[in-house]
């Protein structure tokens, strides 16, 4: 039971879910921003946060360049990587570009910052993406909605504990994924995006 659960948990809030809720929720809650506009900017966050870099995994999968779309493998996470950290840097090119919300320019600057980290931490210890990708997005989802958004970082430690139970990672390598998401995009976006 404990195991289907954080098959759950771990399937729910996968990073390329995440990345959509955070870039829409940004989008629609933005005061300054007008309706199509902001139809413009979660296109392009989806598209770049998420529905490119999932496409570029199921190729990688069906041409044997991956096990699985979650890079299991820290060896084969490589590729898989710097494609994605393109995916973002494009992504907020265009976010920049068509003037969309400023946090939600700075969370795409922020994926591709943190997947740039991410990838050269990999090389030596596989630092879980799960993490990362579950509190990064709750960071900046608390510069757009200040304390109302506190109660849904108790999905940090769900999300650490599936992939420890799965066997993904150690305890370590959550608490490091852990604390890059929330650092880092902090960082970022209180030097870059404020």
């Amino acid at each position: 039971m404990k195991l289907l659960v954080s098959r759950i948990l771990s399937d729910v809030f996968n990073p390329l879910v995440n990345a959509v809720v955070a870039f829409l929720v940004i989008i629609a809650t933005d005061p300054n921003a007008q309706g199509a506009s902001k139809v413009l900017a979660a296109v392009v966050s989806v598209v770049f946060a998420a529905a490119l870099p999932l496409s570029a995994l199921l190729v990688m999968k069906q041409r044997g360049l991956i096990t699985n779309v979650n890079i299991d493998r820290r060896e084969q996470r490589t590729r898989p990587f710097i494609l994605g950290i393109l995916c973002y840097a494009v992504g907020f090119f265009f976010l920049k570009l068509f003037h969309a919300p400023r946090l939600a320019q700075g969370l795409m600057f922020c994926y591709a910052v943190n997947t740039a980290v991410i990838l050269a931490i990999t090389r030596y210890w596989k630092i879980s993406v799960h993490a990362t990708g579950i509190s990064g997005p709750l960071m900046a989802l608390y510069y757009q909605l200040g304390a109302v958004v506190l109660p849904y970082f108790s999905l940090i430690p769900l999300v650490c504990a599936s992939r420890v139970v799965m066997r993904k990672h150690t305890v370590g390598q959550v608490v490091a994924g852990t604390a890059l998401g929330l650092t880092a995009t902090a960082a970022q976006i209180n030097l870059l995006f404020r």
